[in-house]
């Protein structure tokens, strides 16, 4: 009995010895342009809690003053997000030493102009060429370098965009790997974003992203604690993530009153009805609920919709609706939540064959992209709009085969539909209302929380709400009821 004790602590204490020690990571804060102190303090969060790391903030507390540089001396690895900092003497020799010492370097945003005594770090270290930045307002779209698309850096990332300005930066230097372009609808083409190099024998990725925004986004973290790893020349040691919950169902039902039209000799009178649908089989899918759209005027509806959207499906949760959302072309931002992970974790299944149902045209010209105002179309969306909460318990998606798999999985047979836009995406995405009710989905559409894509200029030259509306009669004509978030609010309190 004793050999065994002693053997099992014989192969405990060679199994700490080979495992490597947490990755030390020395933050160092100075963009007080881009409260770099709260971006720097979220990533130490996201880094110690989901990987063998210990990290050492260092903050700025004036322009001259950046205490604690003694810790460059013992880190394995530094990341740098500082602007303009006036340090000289043995704290800017300390910082000197370091980069030219052959040690990792990862460096953010105004770190190419991060020292106002040293602006050769930029190209002298970094291999960069700042040159200021473009405008403020386009949201800029990143794609990945083709030939680099599966460097280690990159691993697990997926799509960024930034509500930031974009960098200038081109040309860098000729021993730059770009990993990341960056544009805008107003860039005259692409800047590099992001790039790997070489400094004196030691790894350097610097990235030209950064703004609070960004550091919310899963996928940039990723990509930096990837670059923290990579620079050190360590394999990433991640902690292994949450087992997900199995989603709780709930009993009770959701009396709710619809409004829907049948044709009757050609007209199409509005009906009310009530039906009554199992809580448990039932789903609540916000579309497109975006923080940001090229069309301002959208993007103004969509802020004042997302606060009472907001308490709608707070409301729904907690009776024990199923909340979806689907924010397209943003799932980047959502990189390894539990939300994100619940919809990519259902088994696949095959819908069946698809239901033809004959629809005529909408009643409204959207042909000019159904913005009242003369904005430029563009992809400005980041995220979901931050007004609206996203639970755990949630899941996240923008593909209607995975959506499907996923209601399949739980036994959901009704989707209630809000967000934007009902002429686009509500209709049209493949997990809209067309093709839900395809392949058999009950849909309905809250009419209250939703919108158009339409410019009263373009026929039938109506107002815009009266446009709205007009698209809601044709989804009641051809597709599902429609009811008012009143109605679902009160449904849920009888629940």
């Amino acid at each position: 009995m004793r050999a065994a004790f002693w053997l099992f602590c014989f192969h405990c204490a060679a199994f700490a010895a080979a495992q490597p020690p947490p990755l030390h990571v020395c933050l160092i804060s100075g963009s007080f342009e881009y409260t770099s102190d709260t971006s720097l303090e979220g990533l130490k969060k996201y880094l110690e809690s989901g990987y063998r790391v210990d990290c050492t903030l260092l903050k700025a507390l004036d322009w001259d003053q950046l205490p604690g540089l003694e810790a460059l001396d013992t880190c394995d690895v530094a990341l740098f997000f500082t602007r303009r900092l006036t340090l000289k003497g043995k704290d800017l020799d300390r910082i000197k030493h370091y980069c030219d010492s052959g040690k990792p370097i990862v460096a953010v945003r105004t770190a190419s102009h991060g020292f106002q005594h040293w602006l050769a770090f930029d190209k002298e270290v970094l291999g960069g060429n700042y040159q200021g930045h473009l405008d403020e307002g386009p949201t800029t779209d990143t794609h990945v370098a083709t030939l680099l698309k599966n460097h280690p850096v990159l691993e697990g990332v997926g799509p960024i965009r930034s509500r930031y300005s974009l960098y200038k930066t081109k040309p860098v230097a000729k021993d730059v790997a770009v990993l990341l372009y960056g544009q805008t609808p107003f860039s005259n083409g692409p800047q590099p974003l992001a790039w790997t190099r070489e400094h004196k024998g030691g790894r350097i990725v610097y990235t030209s992203l950064g703004g609070v925004g960004d550091f919310d986004g899963e996928s940039f973290k990723r990509m930096l604690a990837n670059a923290l790893f990579w620079t050190a020349q360590r394999a990433v040691d991640r902690v292994p993530l949450p087992i997900l919950t199995p989603r709780s169902r709930m009993e009770g039902q959701l009396l709710l009153t619809l409004r829907t039209r049948s044709e009757v000799n050609g007209a199409w009178p509005e009906t009310v009805v009530e039906k009554a649908l199992p809580v448990s089989e039932t789903a609540i899918l916000l579309c497109d609920m975006w923080d940001k759209h090229w069309c301002t005027f959208a993007s103004d509806r969509v802020a004042a919709m997302a606060p009472r959207m907001n308490t709608v499906i707070t409301a729904a949760r907690q009776a024990g609706v199923q909340i979806i959302h689907a924010p397209s072309e943003t799932l980047g931002f959502y990189v390894d939540t539990p939300p994100r992970r619940r919809a990519q974790a259902a088994p696949p299944v095959e819908p069946p064959a698809e239901i033809t149902i004959d629809e005529p045209p909408l009643p409204i010209d959207d042909s000019d992209g159904g913005c009242p105002l003369s904005d430029k179309s563009y992809g400005a969306w980041t995220r979901q709009h931050p007004a609206i909460v996203i639970s755990d318990a949630d899941i996240i998606s923008d593909d209607g085969r995975e959506i499907y798999n996923y209601l399949r999985q739980e036994g959901i047979k009704n989707v209630i539909f809000m967000g934007v836009h009902t002429n686009m995406c509500v209709l049209g995405r493949s997990f809209g209302i067309r093709q839900m009710t395809k392949w058999g989905v009950k849909c309905f559409l809250v009419r209250d929380l939703t919108d158009t894509m339409y410019n009263p200029a373009m026929p039938p030259r109506v107002t815009h709400d009266e446009g709205t509306e007009r698209v809601v009669q044709h989804i009641e004509k051809y597709w599902c009821p429609s009811l008012l978030s009143s109605d679902l609010m009160n449904a849920i309190a009888r629940k």
